[in-house]
């Protein structure tokens, strides 16, 4: 049976800083990148040693605290062609989330490592090494940035008093163009207060979970962009769903993290169809 518990989220509080540490170490110094070898994506989406090395780096960690639980890496998911993500306790874990932000020297950036139980997030570590900012949780207990409570801003009522956040990612294909230009055009025609892109899903998350955002979205992410995540937000108060408006699934690649259901419903209607990932459940 999984453990959640404050000695288990502080061992992987360790864990995600001794990753964290490797990209600290190399975070000013160029570095090279190469592009994942999937044909469904352009040629944009970047890899590098570093989230090679810090991948292991928590894999073998997270063996040796927690055997038989499931890993599911994203470096290992790309150089295996794909993922199933079951039932069973799994960590899902990005070594570095904002590869490209990394490769040229912005520091928003992050470890994430989420526990995964029946396809729920259950508990979650973000860390970033640069700003030194580690977001917890684990369900139940509330959510944290650098040990100290944290709590969403779901006062907004209105879209003029949304700061809302998404990303323009890797894809390139013309529905998803129309998708993301589509939105961001739909909500500043309704007078949107503000749009943010950070290029980074669990910073935005996180980002939602302790106010300095109210909304985020995105079509294309995966399981190891919004697992911890999610979990940080549900315990921080906010709410999470698909992007069509069904409930999460942490596999749909449809994500909407927002301070509450009601600042969703403010989004929704604004959301450009057709969506990309409109197949996937």
């Amino acid at each position: 049976m999984a453990d959640l518990s404050a000695g288990t989220l502080a061992a992987v509080v360790d864990i995600a800083k001794e990753a964290g540490e490797k990209i600290r170490s190399v975070f000013h110094t160029p570095r090279e990148a190469s592009v994942v070898d999937d044909k469904t994506v352009a040629s944009i989406d970047l890899v590098t040693d570093t989230d090679k090395a810090c991948e292991d780096i928590i894999v073998k960690r997270l063996r040796e605290k927690f055997p038989g639980y499931e890993v599911l890496g994203e470096e290992s998911a790309s150089e295996n062609g794909g993922y199933a993500l079951t039932d069973a306790p799994t960590w899902i874990i990005d070594p570095i989330d904002g590869t490209t932000n990394f490769v040229h020297r912005n520091p928003e950036i992050s470890v994430s490592i989420g526990l995964s139980i029946k396809k729920v997030p259950k508990l979650g570590v973000i860390y970033n090494p640069i700003r030194d900012e580690c977001f917890t949780a684990y369900e139940g207990a509330g959510a944290s940035l650098n040990g100290k409570p944290i709590h969403v801003d779901a006062q907004p009522t209105r879209l003029d008093q949304l700061l809302v956040s998404t990303n323009i990612g890797y894809l390139r294909d013309d529905k998803a163009i129309r998708h993301m230009l589509g939105s961001v055009e739909n909500m500043m025609k309704q007078n949107l207060r503000g749009l943010r892109m950070l290029g980074t899903a669990c910073n935005q998350i996180t980002g939602v979970a302790c106010g300095r955002t109210n909304c985020y979205y995105e079509c294309g992410p995966h399981p190891w962009d919004v697992c911890a995540g999610v979990c940080i937000l549900r315990e921080a108060g906010g709410y999470a769903c698909d992007i069509t408006g069904a409930p999460f699934s942490m596999t749909s690649r449809r994500y909407i993290c927002a301070a509450s259901e009601a600042i969703a419903n403010l989004i929704l209607p604004h959301i450009q169809h057709p969506l990309p990932f409109e197949d996937v459940q």
